[in-house]
């Protein structure tokens, strides 16, 4: 669908003006302007620039491209109501489709729920990710109020995530790792520590038990950047085991990281009291630790 839209009003932000006279979600005009399909006066803007009277605006929205297939998938649901659903995310497995993926956590929530949060755009009911390899506990929005509330509880930090982890080497003491984290300078698919564009990243780093070479220990991130535990424990000399991207081989050929989030809590939106999910250790690091 093309439109263009002439603006006769006053000044106003574009995704907040477009979001008044399309029949569409603001986040959903967000995504749009985000991926390049709207442009004002010719040119791409950001959702918070400001339109004048007599600026032509050009929306195209590619509704094709919004349709994500159901797909019967082996999903662990721990918890459900009217607002949310925490799931238990296995190993290997994406959050959201990805070019041409279709076996996701989205493509088999769609199927068991039919309508998410923010249901029509690139990410329905998405308000956090992990990692394909990452395993552990997700909750995801149920309704449009919920997936609101929820973007901005993990927006101020408002959401406890607890991880366990097996990280090569000997972490002596409990540490708090104080780095700011952005993108690699050099390849932009890494991130790295104390980059030009760095955002603050805090993780609390609690030894648990010693295996050998090896520790076992809980990481709690108070920011969520991308890739943070796994980048922080890089940046101490103890990289998570098996990730070959921020660490090295090991012996045993494990080639997927051992990290998994094991505890989740939030002040729930509708009963106004802290919810708090847990899940023990993972099987597959009782593999690993069996190895050794």
């Amino acid at each position: 669908m093309r439109r263009e839209i002439i603006v006769k009003d006053e000044s106003e932000r574009l995704d907040k003006y477009l979001a008044n006279i399309i029949d569409l979600s603001r986040s959903q005009i967000q995504t749009q302007i985000e991926n390049g399909f709207v442009t004002v006066n010719g040119n791409v803007e950001k959702s918070n620039f400001i339109i004048n009277p007599k600026d032509k605006i050009e929306f195209i929205y590619e509704e094709e491209s919004k349709i994500i297939k159901p797909h019967d998938l082996d999903i662990d649901v721990i918890y459900e109501d009217e607002d949310i659903i925490v799931v238990n995310k296995p190993k290997d497995m994406l959050v959201y489709p990805v070019k041409d993926e279709e076996n996701t956590l989205v493509n088999g929530l769609l199927y068991k729920y039919d309508i998410l949060g923010n249901m029509y755009s690139e990410r329905p009911g998405i308000v956090h990710r992990l990692d394909r390899d990452t395993t552990g506990l997700m909750v995801v929005a149920r309704n449009d109020e919920s997936y609101k509330y929820l973007v901005e509880k993990f927006s101020k930090n408002e959401v406890t995530k607890k991880y366990y982890v097996i990280a090569h080497g000997y972490i002596e003491e409990k540490v708090i790792i104080d780095n700011p984290i952005g993108r690699n300078e050099k390849n932009r698919t890494k991130m790295d520590v104390d980059t030009k564009n760095s955002k603050e990243a805090i993780s609390i780093v609690t030894p648990l038990e010693y295996f050998k070479d090896y520790t076992l220990a809980e990481v709690e991130i108070i920011t969520g950047r991308t890739h943070q535990i796994r980048v922080h424990l890089k940046s101490i000399n103890h990289p998570v085991v098996g990730d070959l991207v921020y660490g090295y081989k090991n012996k045993y050929g494990i080639n997927t990281q051992l990290l998994h989030c094991y505890h989740l809590s939030f002040i729930h939106n509708a009963k106004n009291k802290t919810a708090i999910f847990e899940t023990g250790i993972p099987e597959y690091f009782f593999d690993f630790l069996r190895k050794i």
